[in-house]
């Protein structure tokens, strides 16, 4: 009876989970290099991606050129990225950093347990939110191909209304 049950439940749970869809971005607040107070439930009616990254991360480092052209080309459609840096300690170094890359986009130091909440495991991690707060697309680290799906959805987002 037991087994029967635990079997029942091993089909049924993993569909549950599938079927429960999308997840509300945790809201935060946190203040930028410029001063900026970006408080992410503010965001709504905007696509945002939401880039962990750091300046030690090679991948990381690879994945902003991409991030500020697709910034550039889709900003003006209410697309937002704030790049959250999970660098420990020395937040002029990263300043510095942001600023030789020239990078358009907010850039805010993660504070307290930010990335537990959203849970970054690794880096680059990237979240795509839409208009309406929801978690579309969690991206795991950078490459040709993860760029070409991150514009992709950027292109479709921007593009539905909220």
């Amino acid at each position: 009876m037991v087994l029967c049950l635990c079997h029942g439940l091993a089909f049924i749970l993993p569909q549950c989970a599938r079927e429960k869809g999308l997840k509300t971005a945790p809201d935060f607040t946190l203040t930028s290099f410029s001063g900026e107070k970006i408080i992410l439930s503010d965001l709504r009616g905007k696509t945002i991606f939401i880039d962990f990254w750091a300046t030690w991360c090679a991948p990381c480092r690879e994945s902003i050129p991409h991030l500020v052209d697709l910034y550039k080309t889709y900003h003006d459609k209410g697309f937002v990225i704030i790049g959250v840096s999970v660098d420990k300690g020395d937040a002029d170094l990263v300043r510095r950093f942001a600023t030789s890359l020239d990078i358009p986009y907010p850039i805010v130091i993660a504070q307290g347990d930010l990335e537990k909440q959203y849970g970054v495991t690794a880096l680059p991690t990237g979240f795509l939110v839409d208009k309406n707060g929801m978690i579309r697309e969690k991206f795991l680290g950078f490459s040709p191909s993860i760029a070409r799906q991150l514009d992709a959805k950027v292109a479709a987002l921007t593009s539905e209304k909220p």
